[in-house]
């Protein structure tokens, strides 16, 4: 439809290039439970020089062999973020994948304060017929 385009490219150059094309995003769907998480960190600090850019939901897959796999998701997503007070909208288990190991998902807004974390150089922006 005119509203759906598909790409393929990895997943850390597909965000990057969106964002530096002033692309506004709704939704990630990070689907990929075994290392979906070990890509949050890209967000890090990348809408640094995209201020009027509204920041996404992240819908996050992962593993957890814990006692409490919520409560472990969510810290793992923390680790990845680089912050320890993630406000999760929601955390649910997807399914039992083998006894003592579940997939969850981890669904949060992008916080600001890792979106546009200062730490590394600002993103350029990148010249398009769109600018």
């Amino acid at each position: 439809t005119q509203y759906l385009k598909c790409y393929n490219q990895d997943g850390r150059e597909f965000i990057k290039d969106m964002v530096s094309k002033g692309i506004n995003i709704d939704h990630v769907i990070m689907n990929l439970p075994a290392s979906a998480v070990e890509f949050l960190d890209v967000f890090v600090g990348l809408y640094t020089s995209f201020p009027s850019l509204k920041l996404p939901t992240i819908h996050c897959y992962c593993f957890s062999k814990a006692e409490d796999p919520l409560k472990d998701s969510v810290e793992l997503a923390q680790k990845y973020l680089g912050i320890n007070d993630l406000k999760a909208e929601e955390v649910f288990l997807v399914r039992d994948v083998s006894p003592k190991k579940y997939m969850i998902c981890v669904s949060f807004k992008l916080p600001e304060s890792v979106a546009r974390h200062s730490d590394e150089p600002p993103l350029k922006i990148q010249k398009t017929s769109e600018n």
